[in-house]
């Protein structure tokens, strides 16, 4: 293999580039870090030819994302330089008025979304729509800012709040349905800075309040949604299992192998559209089918699988039109290690 050049391009946080500096240091890739969120990232960007960009979308607070996702641009589309993963994925990210133009104008299932910037058209929905409905931040994974409302004076309240109000705020502080909560409580009691880190971060999503617009959605009634994950020609799928109201952001995880079907249904959106890391939740509808509920390009996990067959761990292969499973723990260091495997194949194959 020829030895390549790498930059991978830091968001505003202090640890999100990490995994990909972990997967770079276990093969000894030649890398550096360019921090976007930085004065002078262009000039260090033009200082050195690299052979690919490797992003840390941000998806934290709205104005950093808006930067991230600008300066992405440029470099993408304007520069011409590869970036993994690539604008058109990452302009998704973290962006669900986005994400839901982009299904509509795709003509791709999802669940009704509306997005409005005025509080008359706001009212007129509430006012002819059936509830439960569903209201999302536009920022927020693993749950945070999704509130479901059962009843019209709880959606007025919310209204009213986003366009006269305080705004609606992200949830904030650490989330206690993720992970191993003992493990990460004696990790965070050994790591002071850790914790100091943490608390800046709650801070600053704290204060990052979503004002005159609004996003609400249809409820779909469900047990349970699928994640299906496509990283190069590796796919993984399991179940979130609905605990309350939500699927999403909780440890109930079952790993059944998604069906062939389901796994057609994203290789045939991801290969249209040149998506080379992307994480898919779906709802199944008996009337229409699988509904693509958000869509994220980098997206975090506990384990270093999330797929199991027979209760084995491993991925799925398409192989002249079959699909084939192969045993194997391929997500490991948050599956940046296997983006990385991607990068090169892409350059061995330019």
């Amino acid at each position: 293999m020829r030895s390549y050049k790498l930059a991978i391009l830091k968001n505003e946080t202090d640890d999100a580039h990490l995994m990909w500096v972990n997967a770079c240091e276990k093969i000894e890739a030649d890398f550096n870090i360019i921090d976007l969120s930085l004065n002078g990232w262009m000039e260090k960007l033009q200082k050195t030819k690299y052979d690919y960009y490797l992003a840390c979308p941000s998806g934290t607070v709205s104005y950093f994302k808006t930067m991230y996702d600008e300066r992405i641009y440029i470099i993408d589309k304007v520069l011409g330089f590869f970036v993994y993963p690539s604008f058109d994925e990452i302009v998704l990210h973290e962006n669900k008025r986005m994400l839901s133009y982009w299904l509509i104008s795709q003509n791709i299932s999802h669940p009704k979304t509306k997005v409005f910037y005025k509080k008359i058209d706001a009212f007129d929905f509430i006012n002819k729509t059936s509830f439960p409905v569903v209201a999302k931040t536009n920022i927020g994974a693993s749950g945070r800012g999704v509130e479901i409302f059962k009843s019209k004076k709880t959606a007025v309240q919310y209204i009213n709040k986003a366009f006269s109000g305080t705004g609606i705020k992200q949830a904030t502080g650490p989330n206690l349905k993720m992970g191993d909560i003992k493990k990460r409580l004696i990790y965070a009691l050994k790591n002071p800075k850790y914790i100091l880190k943490r608390v800046k971060v709650y801070q600053t999503v704290s204060e990052d309040v979503q004002k005159h617009f609004i996003l609400f959605q249809e409820y779909i009634s469900h047990d349970f949604e699928w994640r299906v994950v496509k990283i190069g020609n590796s796919y993984f799928g399991y179940k979130k299992m609905k605990k309350g109201d939500k699927c999403s952001g909780r440890k109930g995880y079952l790993y059944d192998p998604p069906p062939f079907k389901l796994l057609d249904f994203v290789k045939q959106i991801c290969d249209k559209y040149n998506f080379n890391s992307m994480a898919i939740d779906i709802f199944e509808d008996g009337k229409r089918g699988y509904l693509i509920n958000e869509m994220q390009t980098m997206f975090g996990h506990v384990q270093d699988h999330i797929c199991e067959k027979d209760g084995k761990p491993g991925r799925f292969i398409n192989i002249d039109g079959k699909w084939n499973f192969e045993e194997g723990m391929f997500n490991t260091n948050l599956s940046y290690d296997l983006r990385l495997e991607h990068v090169l194949y892409l350059l061995e194959d330019r």
